[in-house]
């Protein structure tokens, strides 16, 4: 595969989450998709694990926004690095039991792709959960709880 193909697909499945378009998102999926956020501690496999991740995800963050700057690829793996652009939602389960302020969030992202059959074969998403919580001025450490039910790890304790 192309650099270039695997950007189109790359690009193609940021728009189709741009519109919050969970049908047309999977169309750039291959059956077998394995997409990995360990700022979430998310890890779906597969179109329908996708569809429902990608269903709960744009709940907690409606107006999701995704915009690559850069790409490096080699015909087997691609890196996009770029920008994401939401708000959490009020009601967002992220933030269970604190109330985010209703900002725009601004983070850096790193995208990590391969491809099988023309299509996306797996997606790791990385990104600053801590920067996600304070620009939503939101505590991290009850965020984390939320989504990993416990308090974060401390260096402090280890």
């Amino acid at each position: 595969m192309t650099p270039e193909r695997m950007y189109q697909l790359a690009a193609g499945l940021g728009a189709a989450k741009n519109r919050q378009d969970v049908a047309a998102a999977l169309t750039f999926m291959h059956d077998d998709i394995e997409l990995t956020s360990p700022a979430w501690g998310a890890i779906a496999r597969g179109k329908a694990e996708n569809a429902a991740l990608l269903t709960h995800f744009f709940a907690n963050y409606p107006d999701y926004e995704v915009s690559f700057e850069g790409y490096v690829a080699d015909g087997k793996h691609f890196v996009g690095w770029g920008g994401v652009r939401m708000t959490m939602a009020a009601k967002a389960s992220d933030a269970s039991g604190m109330l985010p302020n209703g900002r725009l969030i601004a983070i850096p992202v790193t995208i990590r792709m391969t491809f099988k059959e023309d299509l996306i074969a797996t997606e790791h998403f990385m990104c600053d959960l801590a920067q996600i919580a304070t620009q939503s001025g939101i505590s991290i450490d009850g965020m984390w709880k939320n989504i990993f039910g416990m308090s974060p790890p401390s260096a402090a304790t280890q």
